[in-house]
């Protein structure tokens, strides 16, 4: 009962908050909803809001509802194949920063899930919080042992509220496919299904602690990057305590006298290298290198926080992008085209002059730039642009590494303007491709492909009894993936109306006969024969759908 209550107000909460900055086209979903709209802007506090564009009125509203409105619209923030451009550059400004919760409250829940008070745990504790965001805050403290750490504790009944909005969005998703048609085509409810699986992650402080840690491993042979240790006996769930870093925000670099000693080009080169390292090397990046997560400790190497979101790319989507860029970068645009197709990322059908010739429209007008200007993060974006047209698949692992390569080279310019990405990057490509296509790289596909056979056929003989088990038991069972069946259950609704509809007019058609036949008058015939025609064409009308 009590979780019906909290649902039914915080939906009435989220429709107060929508119709309030007339968030289109949500406010478009149903009549009521539109009288609403209209009923609660005769207030002149809300016809003031209202006179914002409709991409800042809905970045406000997202504030406003809360945390997990607050990462979704971030998320958002990179599907430029649902949000307009517009939209997506507003999202980007969504601000994740609130008042912190009462110091009483963070020692509860220390309490609850380390088994002891802070004073017990802790040789010292800040109970002011150097940061605090809308799921969680962090504090400083020293360990017993006295090790210096930054302790984060998330926000309380942040995870409740998190799965009530989750099923909030998932009902608006489904109204959005019900009542808004032109929005069909964006699955709207798948968008927020991988909404739910990525947000469920952050909330758990013990999935951001094993990616901090295979970070950690990765680079623990590199000079460019530091990721802090995990001090896994006081960490849980609700809270992560992590080694302290001692370094300057990378976006206050510039700001102070004291930061002059630092070198610029060798930070912006330790940002650029890292990272590809991550993508190329690793195929594991850290997807949210926003200022607020980049430390520049004093000899110039890099410091990354914060890993709730962590994007993969596959060996195969490695090979494709270097070729890509390397295909640009030497103004073969056939070479381009022929990769998008061979990797099925455009119809195989795809006529490929004509995409040769936009990936060349795409790419003469950025050449005629100073190799320095030229932006990877733009010239991915422009070039899932040019793919839409040719109805590419939508790759949400791409988008957001391309929002991370945006992201990073407006930092590393902002602290050295003449940052040339493509003489930091193409080495690094190079480098990567020759050991991964070369001899070497050839062996070790071979190998790969080796192992996978000899783990087939290990299982091969289970796999033939397993199936003769159930032929003879009679369990086949046929499983279909739910996103097979976008689109038959309508048609299979409208075909059941259609029967209906000439189930029921055959049947009035035949008793009118009847009746007929059997010298009624025409006032006990002709009616149930005229409701027969009628659903005779109403069933055609669906069956025709």
């Amino acid at each position: 009962m009590l979780g019906h209550y909290r649902s039914i107000r915080r939906l009435t909460s989220i429709a107060r908050i929508l119709a309030h900055y007339d968030v289109e086209p949500l406010s478009n979903l149903s009549m009521p909803f539109r009288l609403f709209t209209w009923v609660v802007g005769l207030h002149p506090a809300v016809r003031r809001d209202r006179r914002e564009s409709p991409q800042v009125r809905l970045r406000k509203a997202m504030e406003e509802l809360g945390p997990t409105f607050i990462k979704f619209g971030q998320a958002l923030s990179t599907r430029t194949e649902i949000l307009p451009e517009e939209f997506s550059v507003e999202m980007k400004k969504l601000q994740d920063e609130v008042p912190p919760f009462p110091f009483a409250q963070v020692a509860e829940i220390i309490q609850k899930d380390l088994g002891g008070s802070v004073e017990q745990l802790f040789r010292t504790f800040d109970p002011t919080p150097v940061a605090s965001a809308s799921m969680a805050q962090v504090h400083r403290a020293t360990t017993l042992a006295g090790r210096d750490v930054a302790v984060k504790v998330m926000r309380p009944n942040v995870i409740a509220l998190v799965e009530l909005d989750i099923r909030m969005l998932t009902t608006l998703a489904e109204l959005v496919d019900t009542y808004l048609k032109d929005w069909k085509r964006m699955r709207v409810k798948q968008v927020v299904a991988e909404f739910a699986s990525s947000i469920r992650n952050e909330i758990n402080f013990q999935i951001e602690a094993s990616r901090a840690q295979k970070f950690r491993e990765n680079f623990k042979e590199d000079r460019e990057m530091r990721v802090p240790a995990v001090i896994w006996p006081l960490s849980t769930r609700r809270v992560l305590t992590l080694e302290w870093i001692d370094g300057v925000p990378i976006d206050e670099l510039t700001h102070h006298a004291q930061n002059a000693h630092l070198d610029p080009v060798k930070i912006s080169r330790n940002i650029v290298t890292s990272f590809f390292k991550q993508v190329f090397r690793d195929g594991y990046f850290h997807a949210d290198q926003h200022p607020g997560n980049i430390f520049v400790l004093p000899d110039g190497t890099i410091a990354i926080l914060d890993f709730g979101i962590i994007g993969r790319v596959t060996r195969e989507d490695r090979v494709l992008l270097a070729r890509i860029l390397q295909g640009f970068l030497q103004r073969d645009y056939r070479l381009v085209a022929r990769m998008h197709i061979d990797a099925g990322y455009v119809p195989r059908d795809t006529d490929v002059d004509a995409f040769e010739e936009a990936c060349q429209m795409l790419g003469e007008p950025i050449f005629g730039q100073p190799l320095k200007d030229i932006s990877i993060g733009n010239l991915l974006a422009q070039l899932f642009k040019v793919t839409e047209q040719f109805n590419m698949a939508v790759q949400p692992h791409l988008l957001l590494l391309q929002k991370t390569m945006l992201v990073l080279e407006g930092v590393g310019r902002e602290i050295n303007p003449d940052l040339n990405m493509w003489d930091l990057s193409g080495p690094l490509i190079r480098d990567w491709m020759s050991e991964h296509l070369g001899p070497k790289g050839k062996l070790i596909e071979t190998k790969e492909h080796i192992e996978k056979l000899y783990s087939a056929a290990t299982l091969l003989p289970e796999v033939i009894v397993d199936g003769m088990e159930r032929l003879s038991q009679d369990h086949f069972q046929v499983r279909i993936h739910p996103s097979a069946l976008e689109g038959v259950e309508e048609t299979i609704a409208h075909g059941l109306r259609g029967q209906t509809f000439a189930i029921i007019g055959g049947t009035l058609f035949v008793g009118g006969a009847i009746l007929a036949l059997g010298g009624f008058s025409a006032w006990w015939y002709f009616p149930p024969m005229g409701v027969a025609g009628v659903s005779y064409l109403l069933g055609m009308r669906h069956w025709a759908r």
